[in-house]
């Protein structure tokens, strides 16, 4: 087992794991070798015990960012990225006073460009590691950040929502949003050892500035599927950006909304405010009552989003009726979860 002191490579710097050197490089490639080691063993179940302790030694050194990255990089192993992905959260948390604004950068700018060149990989639960480390990280610093260096960040990931870099990058910049929005909702947040006001301003910054537009790019990236998806036999891809958006738009009207635009609180409907009786506690998971506001109305109401979002349906319906898994398939289910949500909505969001 390497001791801890010796997966130190130094902050998250734009060199990534490229290494400085043949004597660096080594000790990388030393680095990467004993965790995958200690992943395998722990899959085999020999001397977990060991396995264990080498990678927490790479979460609980100090700035293993430059291995972590070596390890991200090129390692065959995908427990092993997993390892490396949660050590750079890890370490970045607990040094994040620490850390200067480039480096802070730099390790949310590794994390994104990371999961929207490797959008291909068939390893899934890599990526959406990886994407909720860059939520988490970015949250840690939101109060931090500048307008134009939360901008920077998101015109990346819009365009990857967008479709422009092909569906498959689609989908990864749809499923960090998400990974995004559980990070800010108190609901789901990852605990970071802030009180509670730094989780409350962040919240109301995402409700205020970005909920709306991240809603709005969402609805877009299903549209821009949708053809696709009808009209072709074989649309795997865009069958599961779809679906991906359409669960965050489902994630987003699942927010508790407290003010609008403007910043105004908005009012409590006193029917749905008071203590509810047992039997209606079960369906509340199945529907809540979503009060947006008025400045949600254009994306909601006035836009033909949810005529498109029935017709939507009801093609999908028509075209794999004669399918036994109609019912259960992901899209079926989160087409319909949506439209009960949008079924919800109430209060100034409608014009009087």
């Amino acid at each position: 087992m390497i001791k801890m002191q010796e997966y130190s490579n130094g902050g998250g710097g734009d060199d990534g794991g490229g290494g400085g050197g043949p004597a660096d490089l080594a000790k990388l490639q030393s680095i990467m070798h004993s965790i995958e080691i200690a992943c395998s063993s722990i899959q085999m179940h020999v001397n977990p015990a060991a396995a264990e302790a080498t990678i927490l030694g790479l979460c609980q050194s100090p700035q293993p960012y430059k291995a972590c990255q070596f390890i991200l990089e090129n390692s065959q192993v995908a427990n092993a990225r997993f390892q490396a992905a949660a050590a750079i959260r890890d370490a970045a948390m607990r040094e994040w006073s620490f850390l200067t604004a480039d480096e802070k950068k730099s390790l949310i700018g590794f994390c994104l460009c990371f999961v929207m060149q490797h959008a291909s990989s068939p390893e899934g639960y890599v990526q959406a590691k990886i994407s909720s480390v860059a939520a988490q990280l970015m949250k840690r610093g939101w109060l931090d950040f500048t307008s134009s260096d939360k901008e920077a960040f998101f015109s990346q990931v819009h365009q990857a929502v967008l479709g422009i870099h092909g569906v498959d990058t689609q989908f990864i910049g749809i499923n960090f949003l998400e990974s995004l929005v559980s990070e800010f909702s108190p609901s789901t947040s990852s605990a970071m050892g802030l009180p509670r006001e730094f989780h409350e301003q962040c919240r109301i910054s995402l409700e205020l500035d970005y909920l709306k537009t991240f809603y709005c790019w969402a609805r877009d990236a299903a549209l821009s599927v949708t053809k696709q998806i009808i009209e072709s036999d074989a649309a795997a891809s865009e069958v599961k950006a779809c679906t991906a958006a359409l669960r965050l738009l489902h994630q987003i009207l699942n927010w508790d909304f407290q003010f609008d635009t403007s910043g105004r609180k908005i009012s409590i409907n006193v029917f749905s405010a008071g203590v509810r009786t047992e039997t209606s506690s079960s369906k509340r998971s199945e529907c809540i009552i979503v009060q947006p506001g008025p400045a949600w109305c254009d994306a909601l109401i006035s836009s033909g989003h949810i005529v498109w979002l029935l017709n939507l349906y009801s093609a999908l319906r028509q075209k794999f009726s004669s399918e036994g898994y109609w019912l259960d398939c992901p899209i079926a289910v989160s087409a319909r979860k949506l439209i009960v949500q949008l079924c919800s909505l109430t209060g100034t969001v409608f014009p009087s």
